[in-house]
């Protein structure tokens, strides 16, 4: 049985009657995992500027038209850092919304991931979050809650900024489970964003499942969806956004494929139902990566997911996959 959400006076702000659930219909755009690494944790502490504005300049020539990315940030490689590190992380991300800004795109930063694949990304887990957010060690030698300090270095450092579009506060965090220890973490997150003025909206990116609509829509001013051509859960949650006043945009669209032609009828099909229901959308994803599910067979194994990169390793446009603007 789902885990209910914890309920505080306030916490669910619900947009006002006249925004409508297709009021971010012009947003178009990508997921982002630079080429480097495999993991978060690598991407951010070891950070290539140059590789990062030279993939985002590739996508700005390719899709001219796109206006926002998704980009993954990285909670293990932030917490298990001494001070000067964890500086140099923040100080990163910093860097990356320049060079996004430079290119005229709007970010969406994702803070959590519980998202899990070969290789790893990395992220959060429920052993972790029941672990170190109830302190049932006592002898913890650094604060608990952990997950606060990261939330204030980024959320709380970049409250105001304009360059965020929309704070996700964790990727599918239900993929491996729905626990209440998970729902009460994602109500902490959301109400810590709050205090700290957080400006930008608050959303859950939630997988296609009905279920997620009615668990994630306390602790989402913004309905964010995957829905990935599932139609049914596509039109459950625009009709959902619509009887509770939020908008609906999704974040994450377009199955892989190895196959080229296959991809590119894939992305058409996607958009096109999109395109369809006025909905806003961004594809996943911009650019060939050692990310799983974001490279062809060379650089390991390939899940059910396929080849997901609209753009080679070599830096050119994958076959077909202008496509893509047709839908802008």
């Amino acid at each position: 049985m789902a885990a209910a959400f914890p309920r505080h006076r306030g916490l669910s702000q619900r947009i006002s009657a006249s925004t409508t659930s297709n009021s971010y219909r012009h947003i178009r755009g990508f997921n982002y995992q630079p080429s480097w690494s495999s993991n978060g944790f690598a991407i951010w502490r070891q950070f290539k500027q140059e590789d990062f504005h030279r993939e985002l300049g590739q996508g700005k020539k390719y899709f001219p038209g796109i206006n926002t990315i998704r980009l993954w940030l990285s909670f293990d490689a932030y917490a298990g850092a001494d001070a000067a590190v964890q500086k140099t992380v923040a100080a990163n991300f910093q860097t990356a919304l320049q060079i996004a800004d430079s290119y005229h795109l709007k970010v969406i930063p994702v803070l959590f991931n519980n998202w899990h694949s070969v290789p790893d990304f990395g992220g959060i887990a429920n052993e972790m979050i029941e672990y170190w957010m109830n302190d049932h060690d006592r002898n913890h030698t650094i604060p608990v809650n952990v997950f606060i300090s990261y939330l204030e270095a980024f959320a709380g450092a970049h409250a105001t900024d304009d360059r965020i579009l929309i704070w996700d506060l964790c990727n599918e965090p239900f993929n491996s489970g729905v626990t209440p220890a998970l729902s009460e973490w994602l109500t902490s997150l959301y109400r810590k964003c709050k205090e700290l003025k957080v400006r930008a909206p608050l959303t859950v990116g939630m997988a296609p499942s009905v279920d997620n609509l009615r668990l994630l829509d306390p602790v989402s001013d913004v309905l964010t969806i995957h829905p990935y051509g599932n139609q049914e859960f596509l039109d459950a949650a625009i009709a959902y956004g619509e009887r509770v006043g939020k908008p609906v945009l999704a974040t994450e669209s377009c199955w892989g494929s190895l196959d080229d032609a296959e991809r590119a009828r894939i992305v058409a099909m996607e958009l096109g139902q999109l395109r369809d229901r006025n909905l806003g959308f961004l594809a996943h994803v911009l650019h060939h990566s050692q990310v799983a599910d974001c490279h062809r067979p060379k650089y390991g194994p390939v899940s059910g997911a396929g080849y997901m990169a609209f753009i080679e390793e070599d830096g050119l446009l994958r076959p077909h996959h202008d496509i893509f603007n047709t839908f802008v």
